[in-house]
């Protein structure tokens, strides 16, 4: 069961005067790129009938000035996507648009839920038909049954947050109105922001400042935004559960000049490379960071140590994230057109390469072939999160087990398998330090705790890891 990565975005006039809702939504959705490359959508609110538009590929692909020009409106919702093994359509595709009995409902949603199935077999007993494998599409038939039942919007979503299992955010649109809705848990983030008196929701705060915004506040666990004529109104489950921010957004997916729950991403790593220093220092002459992902906390890193900070490797821009695509043969043949390494800056001396995180070690085995192949005496690999052990359950399309280079073998296995001279990472009690965690954030790829418990089948699917054995304090599993 994998799940994809994603991120939403929405704009709500409440007078009603402007009619390019979509260009604003566009510059949102162009600042979110990297939370989804496969596919892209729009849909608009035209004089309360909703109009939606979804492409294949980059959001410049999809909507062009013409493609802007058409989709008139004063609000409007907004979507990228990484597609899910499972579901790779361009049905699954999104904002999804319904009509319900009470007329027509929009939909962008980013995070799994983990009774999806559960779901999907209760809703099609009473008559549901679904055209995807998409969790927007069980949301919107939940809707749909929760609107007959309660009187407003608002009210349907509250009642129907107790059946959803799992983590997401969300953002609906309605002939007169705009709600956003965060998971209970806070798990996947959501953002509020303002231009002009216009309003706007957003998986990270980065595409409200690329829409001329201004970032307000963090969406709370659990909480239903309304954006009306009226201005914004919120509303909170009577008990509100605990925070359990992603981790995993501070550490490698969220852009760093994003602020997710009052922490700004880029000061969270260049913290956490200061607290690597601090764990695991190196004697080196250069440290570079891997582009771009690590390149935050290798300034942290060389900081603490008092070692020059410098860049040793060159990216190609045009190449997308090897982490999120699925074909191995495709990930390698992508890092060797990604990675170039600067022979001047790197030959003869002794270089730390600090990055966010190692999942396959595809790339960074790569990347440090490239280093030694350009000169490198020598070349520490520190990397500034725990190893990645379990797979996301809550919207990140991370690998099985089985892929997991830290599931599969231990520190002095993945040292060797990598090529480096060294390898150490930081741990989650530092990272939680870095990001100012009291120690409640989701940190289930690192423990396999997770705060919402999934389903039996994908429970017993999930192997079991002794803390100890990677770095190698016990013999066995």
């Amino acid at each position: 069961m994998i799940h994809d990565e994603c991120g939403v975005f929405a704009v709500y006039d409440p007078s009603g005067t402007i009619q390019d809702a979509s260009r604003l939504a566009f510059l949102g959705l162009f600042s979110l790129q990297h939370r989804g490359e496969d596919s892209s959508g729009i849909a608009v609110n035209q004089s309360g009938t909703l109009i939606c538009q979804r492409r294949r590929g980059l959001v410049t692909e999809g909507f062009d000035e013409m493609a802007i020009q058409v989709l008139k409106g004063h609000a409007s919702i907004g979507h990228v996507r990484y597609p899910s093994p499972l579901d790779q359509s361009l049905e699954a595709a999104q904002p999804m648009l319904i009509k319900s009995r009470r007329g027509q409902i929009a939909l962008a949603f980013n995070g799994a839920l983990t009774n999806a199935a559960q779901l999907r077999s209760q809703l099609q007993e009473q008559g549901a038909i679904f055209q995807s494998r998409a969790d927007s599409e069980i949301i919107l038939a939940l809707l749909a049954r929760h609107q007959v039942l309660e009187d407003n919007l608002e009210a349907s979503l509250l009642a129907m947050q107790s059946e959803l299992q799992g983590a997401y955010a969300l953002v609906l649109m309605t002939a007169d109105r705009v709600v956003g809705v965060r998971d209970p848990h806070g798990i996947r983030p959501l953002s509020l922001g303002e231009r002009d008196g216009i309003f706007m929701l957003s998986s990270e705060s980065c595409a409200i400042d690329a829409a001329g915004g201004l970032f307000l506040r963090d969406v709370k666990p659990g909480e239903i935004i309304s954006l009306t004529t009226s201005g914004v109104a919120s509303r909170l489950p009577a008990e509100p559960s605990s925070r359990h921010s992603c981790l995993f957004e501070y550490v490698y997916f969220a852009r760093p000049d994003s602020i997710l729950d009052g922490t700004n991403v880029f000061a969270a790593r260049t913290a956490a490379g200061r607290q690597l220093a601090i764990e695991q220092p190196c004697s080196a002459d250069l440290v570079i960071g891997a582009p771009d992902s690590g390149l935050a906390a290798s300034i942290g890193y060389a900081e603490a140590l008092d070692i020059q900070h410098g860049s040793g490797l060159l990216k190609n821009r045009y190449v997308g994230r090897t982490f999120l695509h699925a074909d191995q043969i495709r990930r390698e043949w992508l890092v060797d057109l990604k990675f170039t390494a600067l022979v001047d800056a790197v030959k003869g001396k002794s270089i730390v390469l600090v990055d966010d995180s190692i999942v396959r070690g595809t790339t960074t085995r790569r990347v440090i072939s490239l280093l030694r192949q350009a000169g490198a005496r020598a070349v520490h690999m520190r990397v500034a999160s725990p190893p990645l052990q379990y797979p996301c359950l809550y919207g990140i399309d991370t690998p099985g087990q089985h892929d997991l280079s830290a599931c599969e073998m231990n520190l002095q296995q993945l040292t060797e398998h990598i090529g480096a001279d060294s390898l150490q990472f930081l741990s989650l009690a530092g990272l939680q330090v870095a990001c100012g965690d009291p120690g409640t954030s989701c940190s289930a790829c690192f423990t396999g705790h997770y705060p919402v418990a999934p389903s039996a089948a994908i429970a017993a699917s999930i192997r079991h890891i002794e803390p100890d054995w990677f770095f190698g304090r016990q013999e066995t599993r």
